[in-house]
């Protein structure tokens, strides 16, 4: 998890950007998308004391420090994206990719690579 330092702002703000910070690591140590429904959040809001609707999370998603770690809310979207938010191409198997190792390690003996 990053720790942030805000200049300004008030105290909401910060926790909110904590909270993402927080709720992105967490999708990050669990392999899982960097996203989160806009009921969820703002129910993770209410829960550490911030009163959140739909439209105040559109906007405050367009502010700092929001906007640095949060893409823009898409119209008619239930979703919220972290920034980074890439999709994992899972395409390979375990085995292509032992295959792929196993060759390139070969290939490094042969041109003198492991000294």
């Amino acid at each position: 998890m990053l720790i942030r330092e805000f200049d300004e702002g008030n105290t909401n703000t910060r926790k909110l950007a904590a909270l993402v910070d927080f709720l992105s690591g967490r999708a990050e140590d669990q392999n899982a998308r960097k996203q989160i429904s806009k009921q969820a959040f703002i129910n993770a809001g209410k829960n550490i004391g911030i009163s959140l609707n739909d439209q105040l999370l559109s906007e405050l998603v367009l502010k700092e420090p929001l906007k640095n770690i949060l893409e823009p809310i898409e119209p008619n979207s239930d979703v919220i994206r972290y920034k980074g938010n890439e999709e994992v191409d899972t395409a390979m198997s375990v085995d292509q990719a032992e295959q792929i190792v196993d060759r390139n390690a070969k290939a490094a003996m042969r041109r003198g690579m492991n000294k």
